[in-house]
């Protein structure tokens, strides 16, 4: 486990809180910030509410690692940079979080940290700019939801700690004592899902589950494969010159070598 995962994680877990189960959440049944659907996930097989409800400390933290840690790169962004993400990715979810970075920093938005997000990067003289215009982004996407009046004040309230904690991480300096946040949490801003009422709840969850394994135990390998060089393999050039390849070698498989009375 990373020190940096320790230091964002510490700081977004006493945001995320305990147990919740508040009606009005798109996450519904939550510990520590884990939703069912996301143990579930983990799990491959549906969780029930007695596994929610009683999500130990340790298998939550690998969660997070595992599946957002991870998943925005967090130990490639520089301090500061990574508790925004990271934090908005746990709220909101990973992959709108990586295209807000990738927005902030004016590259493709395509969901997954590469070598183009990395290089915009390291390229950046302002660091203190790129977590301003972040959280900016953050706060007009949480302002359009649907759950902001009910919730929005513990989510701008949440925004402002972030958004302090990672100036003061991207400039080296000490951090602030510990801010006072919900005992219950705060909410997980995310789009409501659609309802379905052919398809109830826990065959939603088993379904999404399940999916996630096949995928993940067939396209594993493809998948990280992609992941890690998408940047590169999605370039113009670079598609540009493998088509002629591929068109060349084409050419030499279907030429059909002349005959003997050709050849005569």
């Amino acid at each position: 486990m990373s020190d940096k995962f320790e230091a964002c994680h510490a700081i977004t877990a006493k945001w995320e809180g305990g147990w919740s189960d508040h009606p009005a959440d798109p996450g519904g049944k939550t510990m520590f910030g884990i939703t069912q659907a996301t143990l579930s996930a983990y799990l491959g097989r549906p969780a029930s509410d007695r596994e929610i409800r009683n999500l130990d400390r340790a298998t939550a933290l690998a969660i997070y690692r595992e599946r957002y840690w991870k998943r925005v790169a967090g130990d490639e962004l520089p301090a500061g940079v990574d508790l925004c993400v990271y934090d908005f990715g746990v709220n909101s979810g990973p992959d709108r979080a990586v295209k807000s970075l990738q927005a902030a920093l004016g590259v493709k938005a395509d969901g997954w940290v590469g070598n183009l997000t990395l290089k915009a990067l390291a390229e950046q003289a302002d660091i203190a700019r790129v977590i301003a215009d972040l959280c900016d982004r953050r706060e007009i996407f949480l302002r359009g939801l649907p759950t902001f009046s009910r919730f929005g004040k513990g989510w701008l309230n949440r925004l402002a700690d972030i958004r302090n904690r990672a100036m003061r991480m991207s400039r080296g300096a000490p951090q602030t004592p510990p801010v006072i946040a919900p005992a219950e949490g705060t909410a997980k801003a995310v789009p409501a899902p659609p309802a379905e009422k052919t398809v109830s709840t826990e065959q939603k969850v088993g379904g999404a589950a399940a999916g996630a394994v096949v995928v993940t135990t067939t396209l594993g390998p493809v998948a990280g494969f992609w992941r890690d060089n998408k940047d590169v393999l999605s370039d113009p050039i670079f598609l540009a010159v493998a088509g002629v390849l591929a068109a060349v070698v084409i050419f030499m498989l279907l030429r059909r070598p002349k005959t003997v009375e050709e050849q005569a």
